[in-house]
Order: C-alpha cells, then structure tokens, then sequence
C-alpha cells in the first residue's frame, strides 16, 4: 500500500466536535436555509455514495462538505465565498484536522473554485463538486449533467435524479464521520 493511500486511511480530524463547532460559528452561513448545514451534509452523504465510482480522498471530501459554503455572508449573489472557505481550511489546517500540503491543496481548490462553473478530471476535486452540485435541488435548480466530473455520474440519470430525495432527509454529523471513517478504511 502507497503512503498516500496509508494516510487516507486515518482520519486527520482530531476534534470532530470541534471542528464542527468552529464551522458552524458564522451564523449567517450555518443557520442559512440554502447553504447551511443541511445542505453541508447532504453534499458529504453524496459524496459519500459517489466515492466508489472515483479513486478520490474521502478526508478531502468530507471537509469539502464542511467547509465549502461555512464563509458564506449571504445567500445572494457571494462570488468570493469559496476563497474565504480556502483560506479557512489553510487556517484550520494544524489546529483542528491535519493533512499534507499535497491534500490541502486540493481541499483549498476544491474550496476555491467550487462555484464556478468548472468540472474536474482530478478525481477528488470533482467527487467534491460534483456533490455539491447533485444538490442545486434545494435552489430550485436540477442539477445539470454537462457540469459533473464523475463519469458515472454524468452517464447515468440516477445520480442527477436520486439526489433530489436528499432535501427532505435529515442526517447527523456523528453518523456521517463513522460512515467515512469506514469508507477510508476499506480504501
């Protein structure tokens, strides 16, 4: 087994708690109807299913999950959201999860670049928008093949289709980790 693959094995959180608390502290972001933290948790649940259809890191993901829409300052029109959630992930980086310069570089880009339109050959990067796009549901919006990553995920109507169930189901932080953490481990 490669040392990349070693270390996307363990978890780099170190205080899930918190490291949710930490993410849930803009009120404007976390209590949002639109981009809070049920939307953070349906895009981990997805991209939880869309793992094995990808050889991306599950650790990025989750934090993509979580982080990505945490420095929101509203639900209107925000084009540098998704640089302010980078710079937070570099913040948090060595305090309250661990991870390489390697993989926080793709935590950061993910983060970054997630609202602007653009699709990912870099396995990781696109389970990530590709979860957080298979969720515009809640915005009205279906989400649009031609803008997923995932090869599986743009052949197939299931996952543009399936992914509209998730608005109405509740999810659990606790929950989400331990099914990651298994996920990881089955790497």
């Amino acid at each position: 087994m490669s040392a990349v693959r070693a270390a996307r094995r363990l978890s780099p959180i170190d205080d899930l708690d918190a490291l949710i608390a930490r993410a849930e502290a803009r009120p404007e972001s976390a209590r949002s109807r639109l981009h809070g933290v049920h939307h953070w948790q349906c895009v981990a649940w997805t991209g939880l299913q869309l793992l094995p259809e990808a050889d991306a890191d599950p650790w990025v993901v989750f934090l993509f999950a979580l982080l990505h829409d945490s420095q929101r300052e509203n639900d209107g029109h925000d084009p540098h959201h998704g640089r302010r959630a980078g710079q937070f992930a570099r913040r948090l980086n060595g305090s309250l999860f661990s991870l390489s310069d390697d993989r926080l570089a793709l935590l950061v880009e993910a983060c970054d670049l997630h609202s602007d339109g653009l699709v990912s050959t870099e396995p990781t990067i696109g389970v990530c928008w590709d979860a957080d796009r298979l969720n515009l549901w809640r915005v009205g919006q279906r989400p649009d093949p031609r803008f997923l990553s995932n090869p599986a995920a743009r052949a197939t109507r299931d996952w543009v289709d399936g992914s509209r169930s998730l608005q109405s189901q509740q999810f659990d932080w606790t929950d989400i980790y331990a099914r990651y953490r298994a996920a990881a481990r089955a790497e």
